[in-house]
């Protein structure tokens, strides 16, 4: 098409053959072919062999010097030539496939029915602590466990079906009738079809932690010989490493000993179960466990916790399964403040991620969640986000395999009569939204569970016991809106100019242009691409925007971006302009100076661990400690490092010196080279309250540092009010005295007895 054609075109003027030789310069260039001058309106302007009059010029037609503007009704974009994939309508929105092609926006699928069908009971008598599991290799079928008060609190377990909106179960089975069971969970092995595994506590067998191997046929369970792994056992979480066959993970509290947390590593062979020996993750006492493998990387796992020796506040470690035992990386506070009933599971579409729930008491009870990101033996964490402001006990969360990023979270609403909730979650880079809240049960409901079918897009099953109809163990199906779709956040190009059939070239109008061929618009209104394929003044899912009407019929679109297009400046003060190499986006400039990055806060605390993923953001990091003090007077404050996922404490770890110096002009040395099981911080502080705590500045180097023979090292600054009421200030340094011990990734502050009754410890990071 030629320039003249194109602002002929573009300005809607017509040339009839009349006009041509009058009005009009003929195409072959002849001035004497036109009429007397008489004819024009204006004078005649000669450009090469072109003649126009004085009024066209700078408005339907361009001037000499290329001007335009004085010209109206030009569109800013254009149409760009693309092989079809398959049909596309005049009209409708097209995406950009990876191979160049164009396709048209389509999706298909079924829209959100909360319930789907209708209750279904699977035990007709009072039934505690549910938990049920799907079975991956067989569509639709599940298996639930539960103590049955109805039968001498017996360990039972039912087969169950799905099909459409209807589920059926097979017949109960007793897999522990010797004695009474608390907390069974059960679990399936993703790699071996119909192999399922339970834990629980066996109180028959004075409440040994014990576990089971099972396998469904059908609606028939069939069960092994029970497996005891440890005495005396709480709160059993269990999940199967779905990347390796028969391989299982079990953590537990350790009753016999200050509720400790215990990992323990199992193999199935057949319908039995041998067990590794026991790991301790946590020498503190814990409540509350998760558990979770990671999809995306091969033997990781990761346990959430309550710390019940910390003011209740949320804990999560990162584990790694090898061979028949395990290891842990440091733990991190996922929330400082009192914790309650918290879950994990992991995001099968996004690596590495993973979805931590539970109750913050902290904050009136609220159901909270957070997004997690492992890497390494580290773990970190996006910002909290409330999914039900009201109090959320038995927060449960799990993730549809079939849809990117999505999960869904159960809990009881006990701000609304205890009801049995649900609520969609969207998992975004490190963060979450949430949609509405759905009752699934209005009644009072408990022990309540949730999972997606592995095998079918967007269907969950919930269980629960339904006090409003005499706690029997109730199963119910939901369905999110399981629409599948080409469109993504990025790829709408623009839309068909004409209508197109498969491998025709089409031309498409792009970003900036109008497509004119819509109809029913609202002028001045901004519409979005819609899965379906059409256009609406509400966003759809993912929300693209499509672009503004300029009349009934015209759509001025708003598609890709250039490569080059700068992005919206709006709110991104003070940030600087940055590329993936895609795609430009705003940064932040880290601030200077130092970073808050945890607070603990010691109460009746007989140990204050400082924790954190060290890494290289910061190569520095303080610790401020203040007001610190002490329930017996004249202790002193002792420390140790974390190094290689452990506390080092044996006999001949560190180096220490430091020198203090108080008001009646005394002074004195502390020093230990390389005999001592932890550092020394200081002599002896006061208990007096009247007189203030310790406070101190402690400095750590390069706590990532992994060479060869380096050692990990700290030092300080304090000032303190001793046992005889003088006034201390101290200065010292110390190192473990093992090189190359890998990273430092925590360190524990403890008194030489009794317990800290009061203080603040503050981690900053220092930018570099």
């Amino acid at each position: 098409m030629s320039k003249v054609r194109d602002i002929v075109e573009l300005t809607r003027t017509n040339v009839v053959d009349a006009d041509i030789g009058s009005n009009v310069q003929a195409f072959d260039g002849d001035i004497a072919k036109l009429d007397a001058a008489a004819n024009f309106t204006g004078a005649l302007q000669h450009s090469g062999s072109n003649v126009v009059v004085d009024t066209d010029i700078g408005s339907t037609v361009l001037a000499p010097n290329g001007s335009a503007a004085n010209l109206t009704n030009l569109p800013v974009g254009g149409a760009e030539d693309f092989v079809a994939s398959g049909t596309l309508p005049n009209g409708k929105p097209v995406i950009l496939k990876a191979n160049g092609q164009v396709e048209v926006v389509s999706g298909s699928g079924s829209s959100q029915s909360i319930p789907l069908g209708s209750e279904s009971v699977y035990n007709s008598g009072t039934s505690y602590s549910n938990s049920f599991a799907f079975d991956p290799s067989n569509a639709g079928r599940f298996v639930v466990v539960y103590t049955d008060a109805g039968n001498s609190n017996y360990g039972t377990a039912i087969a169950g079906l799905i099909s459409g909106s209807s589920i059926s179960f097979g017949s109960e089975v007793v897999f522990n009738g010797s004695g009474a069971v608390d907390d069974p969970v059960v679990a399936f092995d993703p790699n071996t079809a119909g192999k399922f595994c339970v834990t629980y506590m066996d109180e028959g067998n004075s409440n040994a932690g014990a576990a089971i191997v099972g396998t469904m046929s059908g609606n028939s369970l069939s069960f092994g010989s029970e497996v005891v792994f440890q005495a005396n056992s709480r709160g059993m979480q269990i999940a199967y490493d779905p990347n390796t066959a028969n391989k299982l993970v079990i953590v537990c509290r350790d009753w016999a000993s200050s509720a400790k947390g215990n990992a323990f590593v199992g193999t199935v062979s057949g319908t039995s179960i041998s067990f590794g020996t026991k790991v301790v993750f946590a020498t503190q006492n814990i409540n509350q466990l998760g558990l979770a493998f990671d999809p995306s990387t091969a033997n990781k796992f990761v346990v959430t916790y309550v710390d019940s020796t910390n003011s209740s506040y949320g804990k999560a470690i990162v584990g790694t399964v090898s061979g028949t035992g395990s290891s842990f990386g440091g733990s991190e506070y996922f929330n400082t403040g009192t914790t309650a009933y918290s879950d994990v599971a992991f995001d099968p579409s996004n690596a590495n991620k993973c979805v931590i729930v539970f109750k913050d008491s902290g904050n009136s009870s609220y159901g909270t969640a957070r997004v997690a990101t492992v890497s390494g033996t580290g773990i970190s964490f996006g910002a909290e986000v409330v999914f039900n402001a009201g109090n959320s006990p038995y927060p449960t969360v799990s993730f549809d395999p079939n849809r990117a990023n999505k999960c869904v979270i159960a809990c009881r609403d006990s701000g609304n009569s205890g009801y049995a909730t649900v609520i969609e979650g969207t998992v975004s880079g490190t963060g979450i939204s949430f949609g509405t809240e759905i009752v699934v049960n209005s009644a009072s409901s408990n022990a309540i569970n949730v999972l997606f079918d592995p095998n079918v897009s967007g269907k969950f099953l919930v269980t629960y016991t339904d006090a409003g109809n005499s706690n029997y163990g109730t199963a119910i199906l939901g369905q999110f809106n399981t629409l599948q779709t080409n469109l993504t956040a990025t790829n709408f190009l623009g839309t068909a100019t004409a209508a197109y059939t498969n491998g025709q070239t089409a031309s498409i109008m792009l970003k900036g242009g109008i497509s004119d061929n819509q109809s029913s618009l609202t002028v001045g209104s901004t519409y979005y691409v819609q899965t379906n394929g059409t256009f609406a003044t509400s966003a759809g899912t993912p929300s693209v925007i499509a672009g503004k009407a300029v009349s009934a019929t015209s759509l001025l679109l708003n598609g890709l971006a250039t490569p080059d297009e700068i992005p919206s400046q709006s709110s991104q003060s003070g940030k600087f302009l940055t590329t993936d190499g895609s795609a430009a986006s705003w940064g932040t400039v880290p601030a200077a100076g130092m970073t808050l990055l945890s607070t603990v806060t010691a109460s009746s605390s007989s140990t204050i661990d400082i924790e954190t993923t060290f890494n290289s953001t910061y190569d520095t990091y303080a610790i401020y400690v203040t007001d610190l003090q002490m329930s017996g007077n004249g202790e002193f404050i002792k420390a140790r490092l974390k190094l290689g996922g452990e506390y080092k404490q044996n006999g001949n770890s560190y180096s220490y010196h430091y020198q203090a110096s108080h008001s009646n002009t005394a002074s004195y040395l502390g020093a230990a080279a390389g005999s001592e099981a932890h550092i020394k911080i200081t002599n002896g502080i006061t208990s007096s309250t009247a007189e203030g705590g310790f406070d101190g500045l402690f400095y750590i180097q390069d706590p990532s540092n992994v060479r060869t023979n380096y050692r990990h090292r700290i030092m300080w600054q304090s000032v303190h009010v001793n046992n005889s009421n003088y006034v201390v200030t101290n200065s010292g340094a110390a190192r473990h005295s093992g090189a190359g011990t890998g990273p430092m990734t925590g360190i524990r502050f403890f008194p030489s007895s009794g317990t800290f009754t009061k203080g603040t410890f503050r981690l900053y990071g220092i930018s570099k």
